[in-house]
């Protein structure tokens, strides 16, 4: 591990790929993302592949850039109190079975 503390904002991510290639770098300090690709490298090794730990606390894998997506926002929704009504009783009838 590196003497140097890296600031919250020098703590990035970078996803890296071009038009030609198949696969895409990910490069993060982010401890969700390195959990979640450290989970996923065991469990198929042949498609996440952990390239280098920098020494800094950042880690480097490569995927197929084809799982790599950029979502639409979700629309938040208001309930009014009678259809939160309507959802706790249905719950509740749910739940009791």
């Amino acid at each position: 591990m590196s003497q140097y503390k890296l600031s919250l904002l020098e703590q990035e991510t970078i996803i890296l790929f071009n038009r030609e290639e198949k696969e895409a770098d990910v490069y993060t300090h982010e401890s969700g993302l390195k959990k979640k690709l450290d989970k996923l490298s065991k469990s198929s090794p042949d498609v996440f592949i952990k390239r280098e730990e920098n020494g800094a606390e950042g880690v480097t894998y490569t995927l197929p850039k084809n799982l790599i997506s950029i979502r639409t926002p979700r629309e938040k929704k208001t309930l009014s109190e009678e259809q939160k009504k309507a959802l706790r009783k249905q719950l509740t009838k749910n739940i009791s079975k």
